[in-house]
């Protein structure tokens, strides 16, 4: 297995209004050229937050300083001089702050409103010049600058492309970059029957037959990416028609052409893979377990499935039967997903899907690949056929249950044959429809209430394909209301839905229709303890998942679906009322089972839940230890109870985050900054009223 020690993490940053003042000159050791872009803007925030403290604390010359190296940083800019220029008009320095706030209006400033009003630059005010610079504004709002776009695209030569600074360039507002490839559309006489694949069997001939008669596209425009420096390369001798992606040295130094492909998007059809993992500490995990648990790469890996890219992983140690390291830790995925595929094995076991994938890409009629790739539904369409055609499928019904739909594939239950003659049968008039998932209402719980963290964090993330939640709340059942209203078909087709639990109790799992076409659903989930994926499997999971279909009277879509993740490291007890009595929290540093840190910070400690006669949760006791402390139901900490043993005096509790490098940081509780009073309706009363808030001394 080729190894990735640390995740290679691209950061976008998004910038504020023109009164944000920010700084930095590039020193030395700043990394220069288009793909350093991402550190050079981590560093260009880092100092806009130091001239943030210079002017705070009235340091205007500190304030210049870093403002001017911030416009040295990024020079075509027009905030950096702008910000120059509101650090020396606080300093009285007018004939250099109107040279560079004439600098920032030539570079595009065309916000007349905020230059006027600019408390900053009031001592500009009067200086002859300043009304020509706002007129200058306004004439840049009126008509705006196009945008500097030099790229170039580049052809291939010799089958290979380059990704450089050349056809490179950086979309700060979506964090990734966009490489621009050309392919010659010259009308050429057909190639000799053979170039489109060489060998595979009975696959290959009729690729090769159907190429030569014009029915079948071939891999022409095609783009394969290796992503692991060419540890587990797809045979390109095999498909000569393919275009393989070379990285050139300016992003290999950047350590771009490695590792989870969350980085690039090419203007072309791509499919790829990257053998990789990483092994190291506490953050050890397959690279789709990153792109998962990340969202800026889980946006990024919807974007390349919508985008004509699909990319194939091992998972490594991420899906082996076992529990804890004891043989395996199970399925430690936190969700499934459509948008790349896993590999059941570590180096190599992806190979057998990038060759599926070249030859249903080859396979599809051109007519139908130009439509498919146009509307971004390529790779949707080729996830429908790979897991129709798997081997583990008996009959065509089995596409709507969890058969077809594992979180991680095996390479010897692919039936390439049967992919590349479904892809070759699919018309124009016909193609699959798509799917599309909207939230309309749910269930969340309140952090410190219902569940412990840092902040809300139920919602791991919503898109057109998959719904993911983590599950925290202690409430027994999750009930969300999910339209596929979004679905569409290409042609206008009528649609028909389909729900089905894939994993999960099927039984004690409810999806109630809301409307007539089933359309939208309520769905009604309770809690899972950890259990096997199917009955007899070896592989357990503290997953459930919802499979999405629409059928257009052909062909179904691509699955959609809508997870519950459950934690593993907890231990509930719920009551006949299906109440929650308990729940044991176990650090799995004591012992406890293993969650993804990155998806749970581990806490260590016993919750006791109290109701009263009408059944109304009144509060719990934590115990750590010896030691007890009673909570609120509101979660605060009770200070002090009356005769009755009742909470008449709380405080707010926060939860934090605190590292304990190397291991993997803690969940710890300190005091909030609030004292909350109760008052009861009388003597038999339970649940208090809070009567008044104080802050805390």
């Amino acid at each position: 297995m080729a190894i990735i020690r640390s995740p290679s993490l691209v950061l976008a940053c998004l910038f504020g209004t023109v009164l944000v003042l920010f700084g930095a000159m590039k020193p030395p050791d700043t990394p220069t050229g288009v793909f350093a872009t991402p550190q050079t803007l981590e560093r260009y925030k880092q100092l806009q937050d130091s001239v943030v403290r210079s002017i705070q604390d009235g340091d205007y010359a500190e304030a210049e300083q870093r403002a001017v190296e911030a416009a040295r940083l990024l020079p075509d800019r027009w905030d950096g001089p702008y910000n120059v220029a509101c650090a020396q008009a606080r300093q009285d320095k007018l004939d250099d702050a109107i040279v560079s706030l004439t600098r920032a209006v030539e570079l595009g400033m065309s916000d007349a409103a905020a230059i006027q009003n600019d408390v900053d630059l009031e001592s500009l005010r009067d200086h002859p010049l300043f009304p020509e610079l706002i007129a200058h504004a306004r004439r840049n709002k009126a008509d705006p600058k196009p945008a500097k776009d030099d790229i170039q695209s580049h052809l291939p030569r010799r089958g290979v492309v380059w990704v450089d600074e050349d056809n490179t360039r950086y979309d700060v507002a979506n964090g990734v970059f966009r490489s621009l490839f050309a392919f010659s559309t010259v009308a050429t006489p057909r190639p000799a029957i053979g170039n489109v694949v060489v060998g595979h069997g009975e696959v290959g001939k009729l690729l090769r037959r159907w190429y030569s008669e014009g029915t079948a596209a071939g891999n022409h425009g095609d783009v394969y990416d290796n992503h692991d420096g060419d540890h587990s390369n797809l045979r390109y001798r095999d498909f000569p028609q393919l275009t393989r992606i070379e990285f050139a040295k300016a992003a290999r130094k950047n350590n771009l052409h490695s590792g989870l492909q969350a980085s690039f998007l090419y203007n072309a059809v791509t499919f790829g893979n990257s053998s990789t993992s990483i092994v190291a500490g506490p953050f050890w995990r397959s690279q789709p377990r990153l792109a998962y648990t990340q969202p800026r790469q889980t946006a990024m890996i919807y974007a390349q499935y919508v985008g004509n890219h699909l990319y194939v992983y091992p998972e490594h140690r991420d899906h082996d039967p076992g529990h804890n390291g004891q043989g395996g830790y199970g399925d430690v995925y936190c969700t499934n997903t459509p948008y790349l595929l896993i590999s059941q094995g570590s180096s190599w076991s992806d190979k057998p899907f990038l060759d599926a994938i070249a030859c249903t890409l080859a396979a599809f009629r051109p007519d139908v690949k130009r439509l498919l790739t146009k509307t971004g539904t390529l790779m949707p369409t080729v996830q429908m056929i790979l897991r129709q055609s798997n081997k583990q499928l008996d009959t065509s019904d089995d596409y709507l249950r969890g058969v077809a739909h594992p979180t991680v594939f095996r390479g010897d239950q692919l039936d390439v044959l049967k992919m590349v003659k479904m892809a070759h049968n699919i018309r124009r008039e016909h193609v699959p429809p798509v799917m599309g998932l909207n939230v309309l209402k749910e269930d969340l719980g309140v952090v410190g209430r219902d569940y412990f963290d840092a902040g809300p964090r139920e919602r791991l993330f919503n898109s057109q394909a998959v719904i993911a939640r983590i599950v925290r709340s202690t409430q027994y059942s999750r009930r969300m209301v999910v339209s596929a209203e979004a679905s569409y078909d290409l042609n206008g087709h009528p649609l028909k839905w389909h729900w089905a639990v894939l994993r999960g109790d099927a039984d004690g799992i409810e999806i109630r229709p809301m409307n007539e076409t089933g359309s939208v659903v309520e769905l009604v989930v309770p809690y899972h303890e950890r259990r096997p994926i199917s009955p007899g499997s070896k592989m357990e999971s503290n997953r459930v998942d919802i499979g999405v279909f629409v059928h257009n009277g052909e062909y179904y879509s691509a699955p959609g679906f809508v997870t519950f993740y459950y934690l593993d490291n907890e231990t509930r007890v719920y009551d006949e009322k299906k109440r929650i009595q308990s729940v044991t929290y176990t650090d799995r540093e004591a012992g406890g089972n293993y969650v993804d840190p990155t998806i749970d910070l581990p806490k260590d400690w016993r919750d006791e839940y109290r109701y009263d006669n009408d059944g109304q949760l009144i509060g719990w006791t934590r115990h750590r230890g010896a030691r007890s402390e009673e909570f609120t139901a509101d979660g605060a900490k009770v200070i002090r109870r009356d005769d009755l043993d009742r909470a008449v005096e709380a405080r707010t509790v926060d939860y934090i985050v605190a590292s304990r490098s190397p291991k993997p940081p803690l969940l710890k509780q300190r005091l909030g900054d609030t004292i909350l009073y109760y008052e009861y309706a009388s003597q038999q009363d339970r649940l208090g009223r809070v009567r008044e808030r104080k802050t805390a001394p």
